[in-house]
């Protein structure tokens, strides 16, 4: 069997901009829909992450308007239902990650999968040609397949208590109790992560305040864990400071562009970590408040 990928209507067509869905469902104008292209263009992201970034659409307004333009069907509440674990396998937990996508169902070769951005064509083809199947697209939330995720590869829930916490993140025992024991002296609450899967199986409980990152470590490293969570809106402007072992001039430069909030170097010496603690806590309750 060839790899292909299915949708509502196999009839090659234009797909409609986004833009113009928007418009023909009332959410937003025309002349809005222009200006926020342009600003999407300035900024080198696309106009549907803009547009769920400043809350001008909900995460579900945007996953229907996806689901339009890509002729894909929506899903939703998805997480309750059991999954096997030769279904899971079909997508290593690590892709699903990366990518946001969860397996659904298997069905005379057909293989249903929740995708939150349905461009994503050269994933779709090596997944299909992998299993030879056909793919059936079902556009979902991040949250929602985040959710999937949390549940049914990592066993924890995404909803969760939500105070002032930090999440520590570091493969090596000696720095992680280290660094662990000079934030809870400053009167920080520390909770840790032994690698950057670890703490992507955490985060949704935790919600912490803060994350403090190594570079270097198993399965998910510094840069992949913050890619990873990223992708999730609620924690896309949380502070993540990189921990790392040497910080050539190119290395911070890459570091801050690919979105940490900053960096320390290891060994970490006491006061430059708590100045950054402190300046991260302070940007955070610039943008949310004292309360968030």
């Amino acid at each position: 069997m060839s790899a292909d990928i299915e949708s509502l209507n196999t009839t090659p067509q234009i797909r409609k901009p986004l833009g113009e869905i928007f418009v023909e469902r009332g959410l937003l104008t025309k002349v809005s829909v222009d200006r926020l292209i342009d600003h999407a263009k300035s900024k080198g992201i696309r106009l549907g992450e803009l547009l769920e970034v400043i809350g001008l659409v909900s995460p579900e307004e945007l996953a229907e308007a996806l689901a339009i333009q890509y002729r894909c069907r929506k899903i939703s509440d998805f997480s309750k239902y059991a999954y096997s674990p030769a279904m899971l396998r079909m997508i290593p937990m690590e892709m699903a990650v990366k990518h946001t996508i969860f397996p659904l169902k298997m069905d005379d070769g057909r293989l249903g999968l929740a995708v939150a951005d349905p461009t994503t064509d050269e994933l779709f083809q090596q997944i299909a040609a992998m299993h030879k199947v056909k793919l059936i697209l079902y556009v979902a939330t991040r949250m929602e397949i985040n959710r999937a995720i949390a549940k049914h590869y990592l066993g924890q829930p995404v909803t969760g208590p939500e105070g002032k916490t930090i999440l520590l993140v570091e493969d090596d025992q000696l720095s992680r109790e280290m660094v662990a024991k000079i934030l809870i002296k400053h009167g920080c609450t520390v909770e840790t992560a032994i690698d950057g899967m670890d703490a992507f199986a955490k985060i949704f409980a935790l919600k912490p305040k803060l994350v403090i990152t190594d570079k270097v470590m198993p399965k998910l490293g510094g840069y992949e864990f913050l890619y990873a969570i990223r992708n999730i809106p609620e924690f896309r402007y949380m502070p993540v400071i990189l921990m790392t072992a040497a910080a050539t001039p190119d290395e911070e430069k890459e570091a801050l562009e690919r979105g940490f909030f900053d960096f320390v170097l290891k060994p970490v010496k006491e006061i430059g970590l708590m100045t950054r603690v402190k300046r991260a806590f302070q940007s955070r309750e610039a943008l949310y408040g004292k309360t968030a």
